[in-house]
């Protein structure tokens, strides 16, 4: 079950559990009651208990303390045996359960309940993943099924329902390990109405008219315990049609090599921190039917870090369906947001290299990065591209601007791109631990691409200008593993390479490029191994 699904069905039960608390005590059913009541309708599996009740008839108040809902262990195990038992189990705890204003004969003489506040103080929700039986929890319950719970009640209004300070945890329930913590959570449902006129309207948010959430800190373990998710100031408000988050975090919990020591074969490890995350102009009622519609998503300073290790060898997995495109096609929920945006990001690719044993490090500083046309929808994707738009500082020592079109029919891209002017020099850190090769001397003008792409190859053009450029090829040191010089085959290399572009004669060299892709390998490593071919064809490297 989806995590916003678990979210949307605590949300119901607890505006069910305020309007049903003061059914239930209007109608004069007494504790035992309403214990036998629950019983009854659960199999026996929940039991309830209430502590201190209040009721203010004049005032149309009522406050319930100590309000618990429990799973009966005995009962579930019965129902293990006998091959019927669900695979969630739910507990909750209610320090405080107040309801004020209720217009007492409306209640009384209309069937109606036309109310002022609901409030729920502290509540603690524990969801246990049983692991056992059909998920009764699926799918959330429509508005009807709602209906069937509050009997005979033609009319519910309520002015405003407010879940303050909740806690959500969800658990194993054989190891009470935690899955996920929902903390300091506030809710308020603004005009909530519940009658045959409004049981169709599709622009309610759980039965109200308005509808903002809150939570101070969510946050998660991977299944297989390598990473940590954290999400903080989570800010949700309908009226404003706005998502806000402070804070995303994915974490891993190892150090590099440690968490690679974890896999058989290479595998990236991310570590990743976006800050100031909006979504603009959403649709918070097709949201809450697992659909994320808005006008755009904004992300502020963001950090984006990845590691690999080419020591281990290659899985040989297919990843042909896996480019950007395809993979937002492939989203467990319809996506369709106008732009995103991404500014002052830092993105980092480190790679260690088996044979010198070491990493270079190909770091993009100042990124900014445009999506237009963010859409899971094959048809509207065919009319208008997904576009992405990418600027940034190469290493901190030269601007580097590109533009990918993405079209949803057999992975076919175009990509166009263009590098300024640096030192050849510059480059070292990624050339000498990642190629075993030195730039002695060079100067790097510019560089201009443009390729055409699909699931299976790359082809276009390349072009860079280049002045003086002068190498030595490396070798590692069997003693102390240091990086030393390979006279003869450097100088036979830079026999061959031509130090310039243009050369003598004036004239512009421009490589034609196609490359077969590797189909185990990213739409990432197709796009870098065009560049890198045609680089070489340029400089006379075959």
């Amino acid at each position: 079950m989806s995590k916003r699904k678990i979210f949307i069905i605590i949300l119901l039960l607890l505006v069910a559990g305020g309007i049903v608390t003061w059914t239930i005590y209007k109608r004069k059913i007494v504790k035992d009651g309403v214990a036998q009541t629950v019983a009854n309708k659960t199999n026996n599996l929940y039991g309830i208990q209430t502590g201190k009740l209040d009721i203010d008839e004049v005032a149309g108040n009522l406050t319930v303390t100590n309000l618990q809902l429990n799973p009966d262990s005995n009962v579930y195990n019965h129902l293990v045996s006998i091959n019927d038992a669900p695979s969630v189990l739910i507990q909750i705890n209610i320090p405080s359960l107040t309801v004020e204003g209720v217009k007492t004969p409306k209640a009384l003489l209309n069937s109606a309940i036309d109310g002022r506040k609901v409030i729920i103080h502290a509540p603690r929700i524990d969801l246990f993943f049983t692991g056992k039986g059909k998920d009764s929890l699926k799918t959330v319950p429509d508005k009807e099924v709602y209906r069937q719970i509050l009997g005979n009640l033609e009319l519910i209004k309520i002015d405003t329902l407010s879940v303050v300070n909740a806690t959500l945890v969800t658990r194993d329930w054989k190891t009470g390990d935690i899955r996920m913590q929902f903390d300091s959570v506030s809710i308020d449902l603004l005009r909530i109405a519940v009658d045959s006129l409004h049981d169709k309207d599709t622009t309610r948010i759980l039965f109200a008219e308005q509808a903002a959430v809150k939570c101070k800190k969510a946050s998660w373990t991977s299944k297989n315990k390598l990473y940590h998710y954290e999400v903080r100031d989570i800010d949700l408000n309908s009226g404003a049609k706005q998502l806000s988050v402070h804070r995303f975090v994915m974490d891993p919990r190892m150090p590099e090599q440690k968490f690679l020591q974890q896999f058989k074969y290479a595998n990236d490890r991310f570590d990743i921190d976006l800050q100031q995350v909006r979504v603009t102009n959403l649709n918070v009622p097709l949201l809450l039917r697992e659909q994320v519609k808005a006008d755009s998503l904004i992300s502020g300073k963001s950090s984006i870090r990845i590691y690999r290790d080419l020591s281990y060898p290659h899985d040989k997995k297919s990843r042909v369906g896996t480019y950007p495109q395809q993979a937002v096609m492939k989203l467990p929920m319809e996506v369709d947001i106008g732009q995103a945006l991404f500014h002052n990001s830092f993105i980092e690719y480190k790679e260690r290299n088996g044979k010198s044993e070491k990493s270079g490090k190909v770091q993009f500083y100042n990124a900014g990065l445009r999506i237009t046309n963010l859409t899971s929808y094959k048809q509207d994707m065919a009319q208008h591209p997904m576009r992405m738009q990418f600027n940034a500082q190469f290493l901190n020592k030269a601007p580097v601007k590109a533009v990918i079109n993405f079209y949803p029919d057999n992975g076919k891209f175009t990509i166009a791109g263009e590098m300024g002017s640096m030192s050849a020099k510059g480059v070292n850190e990624l050339t000498e631990p990642m190629g075993l090769a030195k730039i002695e001397t060079g100067t790097i003008t510019s560089l201009q691409f443009n390729f055409t792409g699909n699931d299976h190859a790359a082809d276009g053009h390349l072009t860079v200008l280049y002045d003086d450029l002068k190498i030595t090829l490396l070798k590692k040191d069997t003693v102390d593993n240091s990086l030393s010089k390979k006279k003869f085959a450097s100088m036979l290399a830079n026999i061959k390479v031509m130090n310039a572009n243009p050369g003598k004669n004036g004239e512009v060299r421009r490589a034609t490029v196609h490359y077969d892709r590797d189909e185990t390998k990213s739409f990432f490593n197709l796009v870098w191994k065009s560049i890198f071919t045609g680089v070489k064809e340029s400089v006379g490297i075959k």
